[in-house]
């Protein structure tokens, strides 16, 4: 089969491996759509770990083609969407913590790649109401979603903030109105996902390059802030903004990834002051299901800005990181 491997900085090869056949507890997917994930590309430009030679794709779907010792064969023609580890549910921190802290089971990924090979306690099976290249973006959902579980049952009618309209972004601004949000701000320069932001319900739509986001906060809400600020992006200087918006007793919310080793940059002094609870998820935590069961429920038309063949994995990852359009797809048998 073919494979696209990142070698280090931007160099992606296509390679033929052997095909993988199932072991004991396996399954055999057959990739239909692996989506770009900010942390794909962060890796190419030295922001995120990661050590070469390495298959990217996280964010990946497909049929099951073939199935390994011990597993039901119906499963066999089922689309299936993967968490990054199998997780075994029984070391200190699965039970006390999540999934994606598991200290036994390896990550098992490398959707840039015709077929991947998973261990089945991670495959989840696709509802009916999702088509497969919608079900690719479950990973990304779960993540936001397991960041918000952590604030708890959100205030009902509550003023919040997303900075960044990528599609954790998105994915925010809906999953914060589903769930009982009142005036959500969307702050994103890009005018194609700023529009975006109404589809998933944004009440008002902010371009940062026009009219400053923290006049606009403190207009809105007499000086107070909101009660719930989320930086989606990934980038300090955004969260250090973020945290200036936020009323007492609110809440800084990281759904973007900054860079490993950033500081703080924050004003503790603020932050003890306002009583700020600050909170990030690792992944997708345990919402993973949770997220298919959420998707059917968001308006994730139009999103998908591109789908490429494996051979253009370069050239894709290179478009994504521009910041054009939202989500980008890989399709290996396209």
């Amino acid at each position: 089969m073919r494979v696209a491997t990142w070698r280090g900085g931007s160099e992606i090869t296509i390679d033929t491996v052997p095909d993988p056949r199932p072991a004991s507890g396996q399954v055999l997917i057959k990739v239909h759509s692996s989506g770009i994930c900010g942390t794909d590309i962060h890796k190419t430009q030295g922001l995120f770990p990661g050590i070469p030679p390495e298959v990217l794709g996280h964010e990946f779907v497909g049929p099951v083609v073939e199935v390994g010792e011990g597993v039901d064969p119906k499963l066999i023609g089922k689309n299936i969407a993967c968490t990054l580890n199998a997780s075994c549910g029984e070391c200190q921190s699965c039970m006390t913590w999540s999934a994606m802290h598991c200290e036994r089971e390896p990550r098992l990924a490398g959707g840039f790649a015709e077929y991947v090979i998973v261990d089945q306690r991670q495959a989840h099976i696709v509802p009916d109401s999702l088509d497969p290249e919608t079900a690719a973006m479950t990973e990304p959902a779960a993540c936001v979603i397991s960041t918000l579980n952590m604030l708890g049952e959100i205030e009902s009618g509550c003023d919040a903030l997303v900075v960044g309209g990528g599609l954790l972004g998105l994915l925010t601004v809906g999953v914060l109105k589903l769930r009982g949000a009142g005036r959500v701000i969307l702050s994103e320069p890009n005018p194609t996902r700023l529009s975006m932001g109404r589809q998933f319900g944004a009440d008002i739509l902010n371009d940062p390059t026009e009219v400053d986001v923290v006049d606009l906060v403190n207009d809105l809400t007499d000086g107070h802030g909101v009660k719930i600020g989320v930086e989606a992006v990934g980038v300090p200087e955004l969260v250090a903004n973020v945290s200036k918006m936020i009323r007492p007793r609110g809440n800084l919310v990281l759904v973007g990834v900054s860079p490993q080793g950033s500081a703080l940059p924050v004003d503790l002094y603020d932050f003890h002051y306002k009583e700020i609870t600050m909170s990030g998820a690792f992944g997708a935590g345990d919402a993973f299901g949770e997220a298919l069961e959420t998707l059917p429920n968001l308006n994730l038309a139009g999103v998908v800005s591109g789908r490429f063949p494996l051979e253009r994995t370069a050239e894709a990852l290179q478009i994504s990181s521009s910041g054009t359009g939202v989500k980008y797809m890989i399709a290996p048998h396209d």
